[in-house]
């Protein structure tokens, strides 16, 4: 397989100086590359740049350890993990983390190589203010920002690479399953995308993560919370991958 992940959040400029961007930090998208990895995938992992990213996000001597031989001993199994897939590794920072930066970042990838399945994780802003040159008084009471919608980029990938399948995801916070649901269903038909990953900001706060596969026309998959959350995704859609390129496999 040969995979895109995107992970991280957009940044969307106010002035020269200041920023809006999300609260996602990347890491789940970099537990879902190294899935991949694990399972012989080559991976382009397009990533903001305050992201964790794929074995660099755990490469972290832990200097309150009570056991430094143990923590050597992690680091010395983590670096021989990021050995054996950094060949097949590419990681594809944006360089300014813009919606637009993202865009063309994902296009280009999408054009010149056969990808196989897009992960697109990455937190896209939906609004960006109207920039203003140089930098806003810090003398002022307040600051009014007026927000403009942002192309999503979502929606124009089939064009890029028609015959991929398209994963997408789909955060709300505090409302019903059903309506989560209902709505990633919707965003599975608004953006062509073979499955949508649904899930709420609410339970991710209470470590009861939960996220729920969305298929039109088929019976949503819920995955538990736990450590193998992003195994068990990357294998579902490796499956359902394969079967769409494979019609013994699905007969089977």
């Amino acid at each position: 397989m040969n995979v895109v992940v995107t992970g991280g959040g957009t940044i969307a400029p106010i002035d020269d100086v200041r920023n809006l961007t999300n609260i996602s930090s990347g890491r789940f998208s970099a537990m879902i590359s190294e899935a991949c990895l694990k399972r012989k995938a080559n991976v382009w992992h397009i990533h903001t740049s305050s992201a964790q990213l794929p074995y660099f996000r755990e490469a972290r001597f832990d200097l309150e350890t009570p056991n430094p031989e143990s923590e050597h001993a992690r680091l010395e199994s983590l670096r021989h993990q990021w050995r054996e897939v950094s060949e097949r590794l590419h990681l594809v920072p944006l360089a300014q983390g813009t919606v637009a930066d993202y865009a063309s970042t994902l296009e280009h990838i999408l054009r010149t190589n056969r990808i196989d399945v897009a992960f697109l994780a990455m937190a896209v802003s939906d609004f960006e203010p109207r920039a203003v040159p140089g930098k806003l008084s810090s003398q002022a009471d307040s600051i009014t920002i007026e927000g403009l919608r942002t192309p999503k980029v979502i929606e124009s990938v089939r064009g890029w690479s028609p015959d991929l399948f398209l994963v997408g995801f789909k955060l709300l916070s505090g409302v019903s399953v059903p309506a989560l649901l209902a709505e990633a269903e919707r965003a599975c038909r608004i953006n062509q995308a073979n499955l949508t990953v649904a899930n709420d900001l609410q339970t991710l706060k209470a470590n009861q993560h939960a996220v729920h596969l969305v298929r039109p026309g088929y019976p949503a998959e819920t995955l538990q919370p736990g450590p193998e959350m992003a195994d068990a995704l990357v294998e579902r859609v490796f499956e359902l991958a394969q079967h769409l390129v494979d019609p013994v496999a699905m007969r089977g």
